[in-house]
Parts: C-alpha cells; structure tokens; sequence
C-alpha cells in the first residue's frame, strides 16, 4: 500500500492559461484558426473567470463559419458583466457586450436568420448610444443628453394625448420622440400601443420586436408582440412570446389572462385538426356522447322516412338544428302516412262504384 503510493505518477500541472492564449495568438498571427480554435477550447474548458476567451473562440468559430457555436459562445459573454473592451473601434464596439452581439449579428445573418440579426444589431447600437460612443465630437455627450430630453419630452405629450384616446396625435408625438432617440424603448412601446388601438398589427408589431431587442429582460415587448400575434391569428407563434413574458413575469395577472385565452385557441384548433385526421370523429367527452346518442336516436326516428318532392324555394328553411336558406327543399312523409292514405282512397273509390251501380240498377 506504502509502496503504490510512492510509485504513483505525479499529477501534470494544470495549464497555464496565459501560456494557452499566447500560444492561440502566434496561430491567429498566420491565420490559422482551426490550431487557435483548440487553444481556446482548452482554455475555455478552466474556470472561466473571464469572457474574453469565450469572445475570441467565438471569432475563430465565425471565421471557421461554425455559426451555432458562435452564438452559444456570445450567449455566454452576455451573463458577464459588461466592460470596456480596446482594439474593435473600427467595428463600433467597445465594450465586451456589444462586440458580442455584433458577432451574434453575422452569425444570424449567415444562418438566413435575419430578424435576430437586426435584433442583436440594434442591442449592440443601443448599448454605444447609451453610452455615448456613437459619436465622435467632443461636445457630443451633451448633445445626446439634450436630444434624450427632447425625446422624453415629446413622450410626455403623447402620454397625454394617449389618455385622450386621441391615437392619432400620441401617435404623431411619439415618432417624434423616436426621431430624437431611436433607441428608447419606452418610446417604442407607447407607439407599439398606440398602432394596436388604430389596428395596424403589421406596424405594431415592429415596434414590440423593437422592444424586445432593446430590453431582452423587459416583459412588456414579449406581452404586445403576444397579442398583436393573437389579433392576426398566429395564436401559434403568440403563445411562444407570451410564454416567454409569463417566464419573466409568473405573476403578471394581465399576461395569464391572454396566455390562458391563446392556449385555449391553440387547443380548439389542435382538436379540429385531430377530428380531420380521424375522419371526423367526435372527441367523445360526455357532452359529445350526450349530442351523438340524440343524434343517433332522431336518425333511428327518421329511418323510415323518405322524400316525395323537391320544390324551389327562396324562403328560410328552419328546424331544430339550425336555419338556412337552401335552393331546395324537402318534404318527407313516412310510409305508414302513405299506406293509410292509399286505403282511405282505395275505400273512397269502393264507396263511389257502390253508389253508381245502385244508382244505374233502379233507374
């Protein structure tokens, strides 16, 4: 036992990460990303105590148009903390959050994923803007302060004529305020508000994907883009935002209400679907059973109906189940009806040959 522990194999140090990056940086040099791309795994694998490693296999993954793995590595940098980052002044970026999501953008956009793509693009710009690294001049911090004002201010008036219920000038208030700050996602959301009660979905709709690509975390985006959704009838693609909103929110009182509203839409349309599949066939809860045993029993009544005669007619025709208005109708009588009828005639027709021949004996 003494002697297997003094012939054990020393463990090998750990890497070392500074060792592993300068090494990934010599290949990068001659643009070999493929050997770079392994260093960075390595590096990846310890303890990640930073999201620059995850940024530069992110790079070498684009470069090597490994898309998915991109993005799961951008995912990644954004639960950091977001921090200035030097060298990607040319690209807009400087910090470590905006060149993640200029890096997302591209891959989007070379998945053919191009809403996402606009969505990460317009994160990444909100953040420079914010932080007033969008412009150049010296004297533009102050500008940028009292365009934000402006913008607030023109909110303001639209606020109040929102409570109006005059749409048309909140309206007109708001893109305003958006012509002095794009990037206020408040601004976005009144006008999403504002084009639903005017019901043009199609507009209102851009607006609440502006939201959500401005403030991720924000509930109300993903709640307007779940009702604009539901209005048009794509209860489908509703109830993935509006699951997302009650995911942020569980105890949203106004989002469980529309959530619960959809699914019951999305269920009715799941068992039309089921009916058609099974050739029409009833789902055969109590109520169904109830409805297709009267049903079965006016049938079993009517069995030994059958039609006379068909009439034109432009009247409404109506009965038990329902009205409509059809070119023909029918009327049915059954075959005992007929069978008495035709003995009363039979009977009628004995009675008139009685009273002739009486009548011919005894003139």
């Amino acid at each position: 036992m003494v002697l297997s522990f003094f012939n054990r194999e020393p463990q090998a140090p750990p890497p070392d990460p500074m060792l592993l990056l300068a090494e990934a940086q010599e290949f990068l040099k001659t643009d070999d990303f493929a050997s770079a791309l392994e260093k960075f795994d390595e590096l990846c694998a310890l303890p990640v105590q930073s999201p620059l490693p995850l940024l530069s296999r992110a790079t070498c993954r684009l470069q090597l148009k490994q898309y998915p793995g991109v993005l799961e590595d951008c995912q990644k940098v954004l639960q950091f903390l977001n921090s200035d980052i030097e060298g990607h002044g040319d690209e807009g970026c400087t910090t470590v959050h905006s060149l993640a999501l200029m890096r997302m953008a591209k891959a989007h956009k070379e998945l053919g994923q191009l809403d996402e793509a606009k969505s990460a693009l317009m994160r990444k710009n909100a953040i420079e803007h914010k932080l007033g690294r969008d412009k150049t001049d010296s004297g533009d911090e102050g500008d940028r302060k009292k365009e934000q004002e402006t913008a607030d201010e023109w909110k303001e008036k639209g606020n109040a004529e929102f409570k109006k219920k005059n749409w048309a000038k909140a309206l007109e208030y708001y893109r305003n305020g958006l012509g002095y700050d794009l990037y206020n996602s408040k601004l976005h959301s009144n006008t999403c508000m504002t084009l639903i009660e005017l019901k043009k979905w199609t507009q209102a709709l851009k607006h609440a994907e502006q939201c959500i690509a401005l403030e991720p975390q924000w509930v109300k985006g993903y709640y307007l883009k779940g009702l604009i959704l539901s209005n048009e009838s794509k209860i489908e693609q509703a109830l993935v935002a509006l699951k997302k909103a009650i995911e942020i929110e569980p105890s949203n009182s106004r989002i469980k209400a529309l959530l619960s509203e959809v699914e019951g839409r999305v269920e009715y349309v799941e068992s039309r679907l089921q009916r058609r599949k099974n050739g029409g066939a009833k789902p055969q809860t109590k109520e169904a059973a109830a409805v297709d045993e009267k049903k079965t029993k006016k049938e079993d009544a009517q069995e030994n109906e059958e039609p006379v005669e068909d009439v034109d007619s432009d009247e409404d025709y109506c009965n038990e189940d329902g009205c409509r208005t059809p070119k023909k109708i029918k009327f049915k009588v059954s075959r005992k009806q007929i069978m008495d009828t035709a003995l009363e005639v039979g009977v009628a027709v004995v009675g008139v040959a009685v009273v002739c021949w009486f009548i011919n004996k005894y003139n």
